[in-house]
């Protein structure tokens, strides 16, 4: 019979915190970009939610089903009868 020894711990839970580093935290982003995108992905299609923006580390929006986050921002927006011109100032100023 074959030895029941791992070599490694396997797959394990781990603790869920932010990253104090901010190299770190950036290079955690950008890798998990893709599968966050999946996600992201999934949900819009059991909810239907048209699109979803979310935030780098550094303040950068990324937007997901749309290809542009200015496009997507006016089209909530319009929907929800808020005033626009304030706030496209303000991205503007970004």
């Amino acid at each position: 019979m074959a030895s029941s020894s791992k070599k490694t711990k396997g797959k394990q839970k781990i603790e869920i915190k932010i990253i104090e580093n901010e190299n770190d935290r950036l290079i955690t982003f950008s890798k998990q970009r893709i599968g966050i995108y999946k996600k992201i992905s999934e949900l819009s299609n059991l909810c239907g939610g048209e699109f979803f923006i979310i935030f780098s580390p550094t303040g950068k929006p990324y937007s997901f089903g749309h290809h542009s986050v200015e496009l997507s921002l006016n089209a909530f927006l319009t929907q929800a009868n808020l005033l626009m011109k304030p706030l496209m100032l303000l991205l503007r100023l970004l």
